[in-house]
């Protein structure tokens, strides 16, 4: 009798904080929790819910053993809600095992799992996340950034040769977050969403004056997975496309995926993995190939309003983290980037690269004003952009010109690095430094050159037709 009045006792309490709980007041639910607990420390149902209750005020250490007491209570959603917290911890055998436990405890109760769909989706994940943690890839991160969620892109240092970001404010585009353009500035690639409001990828080419013409979702394989798809970055060889999807084959949110361009449109994309891939959310890998590192942006820190960009040497081969390397989680989490780095290196040339190269700026594409400014004839009139050109000659033989001056550019900056190396005594790259002199040098006679000419074929072609 004793026993029944208790369990009635802790039922309308316990509903009050389940109560609480759903709308979100978890401090409130923790307080009466607290007190049920202190009350009933054996009770599956109470340790469940308080458990339950610190992971969501993210005290998950404090909620392990709550949930522990429960399971041993045979309460299913202790087991659940202990899988979870193994999967975010990259413990995905520990992770599977509870799932099964979960299955065979909803069995024995004779009740029916609430979402069947989601609870195998995420058993799913585990066994990918399990296939992931077998091939870690070994990387060397040099840096990390915490910025603003919001145009977080700006942040990419990017060479010319590599590309840049634009925002879709400046591209006209409400609905789009971010585009790319590839050193040709002939093509844009960005995501937009479809008629069924998910993000998919899409390609335009630019015209001379600036505007798009044909923009038309990539073709080829399924790049969505059933998901949205977003924050495209092309690689210098037009062939090798990075995005991010959160359909199938993620383990988490955003995933980073790689794709191939064929004859027929794109390939069937491959998950990178890890440590570009977690549980959070992880997008927009970008490879600058001129200043030799590789940019991805993750939001696995948890830091309200903010993303972590991880700054890494990419490796023309991959090498894996051997499975038995006591690291190889921290490794695959990146909990120490330090973990990734050889000992003694130096990784200041390569950071000095990096701050020589001008973050993503949001330009519009080819827009007045922005592309150059070129007096003709007796400068009374004066050109931005090559749809200002009337002759077809002058045009071609200025958009070498513009190719010529993004070398330049490129060329001064790796200059710039490459002294400040030398500054602080980097004396085996002296060498470099008067090649690139020479190069520069020549590539600045052959803009003038170009530039030149341009107007003269334009002069001659005003002179002669209108």
């Amino acid at each position: 009798m004793l026993m029944a009045v208790a369990a009635v006792a802790v039922a309308a309490p316990i509903d009050d904080a389940k109560k609480l709980y759903r709308e979100g007041r978890y401090e409130d639910a923790l307080v009466i929790l607290e007190q049920l607990q202190r009350k009933s420390p054996r009770n599956g149902n109470v340790s469940y819910w308080h458990g339950a209750t610190l992971v969501a005020l993210n005290r998950v250490e404090e909620a392990v053993p709550f949930l522990e007491t429960a399971l041993t209570r045979d309460v299913p959603e202790a087991a659940y809600a202990l899988g979870r917290i193994a999967a975010d911890d990259y413990r995905a055998a520990d992770a599977l095992s509870y799932f099964d436990k979960y299955s065979t405890l909803m069995t024995r109760a004779r009740r029916q799992i609430a979402d069947e769909e989601a609870f195998d989706a995420e058993h799913s994940r585990v066994v990918l996340m399990e296939n992931m943690l077998q091939r870690v890839e070994q990387i060397e991160v040099i840096d990390s950034l915490t910025v603003d969620a919001e145009a977080f892109f700006t942040a990419y240092r990017l060479a010319p040769e590599a590309g840049r970001f634009v925002s879709g404010a400046t591209l006209g585009m409400a609905d789009v977050e971010m585009g790319f353009l590839p050193q040709s500035n002939t093509e844009l690639f960005y995501a937009q969403p479809d008629t069924a409001d998910y993000f998919v990828l899409m390609s335009a080419d630019i015209l001379d004056d600036g505007t798009l013409d044909s923009p038309a979702p990539l073709a080829g394989e399924d790049l969505t997975g059933g998901g949205n798809a977003e924050y495209p970055f092309l690689m210098a060889d037009g062939l090798t496309l990075y995005f991010a999807s959160d359909g199938e084959g993620s383990i988490g949110g955003y995933d980073i995926f790689l794709t191939r361009r064929s004859d027929d449109g794109f390939l069937l994309p491959q998950n990178v993995g890890m440590p570009y891939n977690s549980t959070a959310n992880d997008y927009l890998l970008a490879i600058d190939e001129t200043t030799g590192v590789g940019w991805w942006a993750t939001d696995r820190n948890s830091i309200p309003g903010k993303v972590t960009i991880y700054v890494f040497v990419p490796s023309s081969a991959r090498q894996n983290v051997p499975t038995d390397d006591p690291n190889l989680r921290g490794l695959a989490r990146l909990s120490d980037i330090s973990l990734t780095q050889k000992p003694g290196a130096d990784y200041s040339g390569l950071l000095a690269a990096v701050a020589a190269n001008e973050p993503s700026q949001r330009v519009a594409v080819n827009s007045p004003g922005r592309v150059f400014n070129l007096p003709i004839g007796d400068n009374k009139l004066v050109y931005h952009q090559l749809s200002d050109f009337q002759s077809d000659e002058a045009r071609s033989t200025m958009a070498r010109a513009i190719d010529c001056r993004l070398r330049c550019t490129n060329l001064e900056r790796r200059l710039d690095s490459l002294r400040l190396a030398y500054s602080r005594g980097s004396n085996d790259v002296a060498s470099d430094i008067l090649d690139l002199e020479h190069e520069l040098e020549a590539a600045r006679r052959e803009l003038r050159t170009l530039t030149n000419s341009a107007i003269r074929q334009e002069i001659n072609y005003l002179n002669q037709y209108l």
